[in-house]
């Protein structure tokens, strides 16, 4: 986690010393939870950094399973845009993807997996999920649906996830390590996960952050 809160940190203060803002899109859920604090360490100009989640439970901003909340929380003096941009969920996404347009190319995206092969909110076998991964489909948001509560998400898609200069993917433990291991060596068993079609598109500027 130092290790990556220095990488994150040395990338934000490179683009920082070039342009007035960077751009930042950082994953929720438990991943990030001992990100933040090492993160919130570095010396950066905060109030010039804009973030906004890869991903967000469809709760109220202040709900504890708010992606937003936590990131807004850990990281107070950055400008952190709420996904929730509408009262429905079709329109929030499409007018979160119109305003997160206007931030790309995006300085760094991490993104965080599930044992299940999932990264942001594109879960194996959800409706949409093909359009979703292919990277020839246009940047966007869509309404991704998770199979465990709560059930209803706003996520990016793989192309705009990929839109940056640095692309870091957190993951922890050994049966994490093992999937991606087959998802690096593409085996069968992982040729239709998520992750497989974010390993093969990423392209270079992708580095893997894991711990026990």
């Amino acid at each position: 986690m130092q290790h990556l809160a220095a990488d994150l940190g040395q990338q934000l203060r490179q683009t920082l010393a070039a342009r007035p803002r960077a751009r930042l899109l950082l994953p929720g859920g438990s991943s990030p939870q001992v990100l933040l604090p090492l993160l919130r360490e570095q010396a950066l100009d905060w109030p010039r950094i804009d973030l906004s989640p890869t991903d967000e439970r469809w709760v109220a901003a202040d709900d504890p399973h708010s992606n937003w909340r936590l990131l807004q929380q850990g990281l107070p003096h950055a400008h952190c845009l709420d996904p929730r941009q509408d009262a429905q969920p079709e329109a929030a996404a499409l007018v979160w993807a119109q305003q997160l347009e206007t931030w790309r190319r995006f300085d760094a995206v991490l993104l965080g997996m599930g044992e299940d092969g999932h990264f942001a909110s594109l879960f194996p076998g959800m409706p949409n999920l093909a359009a979703a991964l292919d990277p020839a489909t246009p940047a966007g948001a869509l309404v991704g649906m998770a199979p465990s509560a709560p059930h209803q998400r706003l996520s990016l898609n793989l192309s705009m996830l990929c839109d940056s200069d640095w692309l870091g993917l957190l993951a922890f433990g050994d049966a994490k390590r093992a999937l991606l291991e087959a998802t690096l060596s593409a085996s069968q068993g992982s040729r239709e996960l998520p992750l497989q079609a974010l390993l093969d598109n990423a392209g270079p500027s992708l580095t893997v952050y894991w711990a026990p």
